[in-house]
């Protein structure tokens, strides 16, 4: 049995496919299986992943038909026979210390452990600005469950890479990534696991990056994302109600009101995006359930201090989805 089943869902990823996989199999420490999840590519990258399998043993090649790479991810879980998982996107790549560092943390705060490193976004092509991604300027810092606002406040929660999960917790718990959504199903699996295992010590290594490459603009600006609010709403929802059953610090509530503020500014303008189906009416009458909504109220109330009177009593009193709707029809 390996140690770690790295798990990296391709589709259509010639171009990085490559300089991923060399990234895994060059890794200091050797102990894994690294499986590959062809999910219905339609350009070279199943070629090339059968390639790579055949010149390092630990490779393996899962040709699948294309379901989105939540389900990749599924049938890597199903297939994974190591003692830990490893998620790798087929576009990110990985320092060549990386599992060794992860490994070393892991027998360091042992088995039930929970370790994370860092991450550093970087874009090949000098689009956007490189970004660190991290718990603390620490070396390595030691939290639980119940940090689990400061985690989301530093979008630690939005990806499975960077994080070496338990193989057994996953199939114990039939844990899986949610294939009927495209949007939050991160978080939303993150959250799930954080569940299943229980009060565990989580390490974060810091200063040790995953690096993972963003070209171009994030997600949201490539179009509107069909019922972005209500699967929104229903993830910080689960979150909310894990916030209360593991007794997160009251101190730390108010990181939960600015998140969903950010969650809510993201849901108005996806209903502005340029593909956006649904008429003026319709809009409106979704920006108005979103301005109704009870965390969303508190999160204005919760910024009250910061945006200034006249911003806050027009957000407060909805008068600005009016003003939005008057010049729509005009």
């Amino acid at each position: 049995m390996p140690y770690i089943s790295v798990i990296v869902p391709v589709y259509n990823a010639e171009k990085s496919i490559e300089k991923c996989v060399s990234s895994i199999v060059k890794q200091n420490f050797a102990d894994m299986e690294i499986l590959l999840i062809d999910d219905g590519s339609q350009d070279a990258s199943g070629v090339l992943c059968d390639k790579m399998a055949e010149e390092d043993g630990r490779v393996r090649v899962v040709h699948k038909k294309n379901g989105g790479v939540s389900a990749a991810r599924n049938s890597g879980m199903d297939f994974a026979s190591g003692k830990y998982i490893l998620f790798v996107d087929s576009d990110d790549y990985l320092p060549e210390f990386y599992v060794e560092e992860l490994v070393k943390t892991q027998e360091e705060f042992g088995e039930t452990a929970f370790c994370w490193t860092a991450m550093q976004i970087v874009s090949e092509n000098q689009s956007m600005k490189e970004e660190w991604i991290s718990y603390s300027e620490e070396i390595c810092s030691v939290a639980d469950r119940r940090d689990v606002l400061k985690f989301s406040a530093r979008y630690l929660l939005n990806s499975p890479v960077n994080k070496l999960y338990h193989t057994d917790i996953i199939k114990k718990r039939q844990l899986r990534m949610k294939e009927e959504i495209s949007i939050a199903e991160d978080l939303l699996f993150n959250l799930q696991y954080l569940d299943a295992a229980g009060e565990c010590r989580i390490a974060i290594l810091n200063k040790v990056p995953y690096y993972y490459v963003r070209n171009g603009q994030v997600s949201l600006d490539h179009g509107y994302k069909k019922n972005y609010y209500a699967i929104h709403k229903k993830v910080l929802g689960i979150l909310w109600n894990n916030c209360k059953k593991w007794q997160v610090s009251k101190e730390d509530i108010p990181l939960f009101y600015k998140r969903y503020w950010e969650y809510m500014q993201n849901a108005f303008a996806n209903l502005e995006g340029q593909n956006c189906p649904l008429s003026g009416l319709a809009r409106f009458a979704e920006k108005s359930r979103i301005a109704a909504d009870r965390h969303f109220q508190k999160s204005i109330t919760q910024k009250k201090g910061a945006m200034g009177r006249g911003s806050y009593l027009m957000w407060k009193s909805r008068i600005y989805l009016f003003v939005w709707l008057y010049g729509k029809i005009r």
